[in-house]
């Protein structure tokens, strides 16, 4: 809450202490202002102290999905899902598998010459052949080697 409300909020709450004593209550004026000071300082004090309770009316962030931020146990779980099914590895593992060596490479089209010449037949086939098949984790590895310290020589 900020500065302004806490002093509003006080000062309401000594009026009102005024007019209660003065009024229904019969204590005169002086009297009635001498109890509402410390009640409106006790007002104000509390309600800034009471700031943290208040409501937040914000939409609460939605959580990281695993689509977005893959983590290596869900990565190799996918991976290992791919081996199985053909057709999520041709249309989920694959399509990735192309971007990932592409950007790495700073490439744009995987047909080219030069992009064939760089990642080499073997590589070529397994990212953009429809009939490919997920080699094992270390032949995986050993084929993207190269692209990965390539572009870590480059700078990408």
């Amino acid at each position: 809450m900020t500065t302004a409300k806490e002093v509003v909020l006080g000062l309401l709450a000594g009026a009102l202490v005024v007019v209660v004593a003065a009024w229904p209550g019969g204590i005169p004026l002086f009297w009635a202002i001498a109890i509402a000071i410390p009640v409106t300082a006790v007002t104000a004090v509390a309600v800034r102290v009471s700031g943290p309770l208040e409501p937040v009316w914000t939409a609460v962030p939605d959580e990281t999905a695993s689509s977005t931020h893959p983590q290596p146990a869900t990565l190799a779980a996918r991976l290992a899902e791919a081996a199985d099914d053909q057709h999520r590895f041709r249309t989920r593992i694959q399509p990735r598998l192309r971007d990932v060596v592409l950007r790495a490479l700073g490439e744009f089209d995987v047909d080219s010459p030069a992009v064939r010449a760089r990642i080499g037949p073997e590589l070529h086939h397994l990212i953009t052949s429809p009939g490919a098949v997920l080699p094992t984790p270390e032949r995986l590895g050993a084929l993207l080697e190269p692209v990965v310290i390539e572009s870590l020589v480059e700078g990408r």
